[in-house]
């Protein structure tokens, strides 16, 4: 569970270390604020969590400049093992229903679901992963895309909204 107090110190500091370099620093001070990390991840300039869910990093993944995680109590944001989530991607568990029949087109309550990132897959930049999504494992997200459904794995999607483009393994 995201310690928020803390993840907003976190955020901060991720904001103005370097690319590159004090990963060991980032996975401590991630893993202070709540975060499950795994070993040898990159987490680059910018990178912003918020909220009070969970967040878990699996080994090697990669969150690269100001990628946005969004995660709302009662879910879960999972980047598994080797997995790329790309420059200013953002992932977002929450939303709210359309309610055109109140006084506001959107209802004030809010659900929640969580989302997957697989095992070595690709969310490349600028893409948008809805809640209740899992994408599979060695999947690529095409740039800019808005991810509504689940990505099988070894396959490739893209567009607003993502649509399958191509297999990436023969079976």
């Amino acid at each position: 569970m995201i310690k928020s107090k803390r993840m907003y110190v976190v955020n901060q500091l991720l904001s103005v270390l370097p690319n590159s370099g004090c990963q060991t620093f980032k996975t401590r001070l991630l893993r202070w604020a709540g975060v499950k990390v795994g070993n040898n991840i990159e987490v680059f300039q910018g990178v912003k969590i918020q909220g009070v869910g969970e967040v878990e990093i699996g080994d090697k993944a990669f969150i690269g400049h100001e990628a946005l995680l969004m995660v709302n109590e009662g879910s879960k944001i999972r980047i598994e093992e080797e997995a790329i989530v790309s420059s200013r991607t953002m992932i977002i568990t929450g939303f709210h229903e359309v309610t055109p029949t109140e006084k506001r087109i959107l209802s004030r309550e809010g659900t929640t679901s969580c989302i997957t990132v697989g095992n070595g897959c690709c969310v490349l930049a600028g893409s948008i992963v809805l809640p209740g999504v899992n994408i599979g494992e060695m999947a690529i997200v095409a740039a800019g895309s808005v991810v509504t459904k689940d990505v099988e794995p070894y396959t490739m999607v893209a567009g607003a909204p993502a649509v399958f483009k191509k297999k990436l393994k023969n079976d």
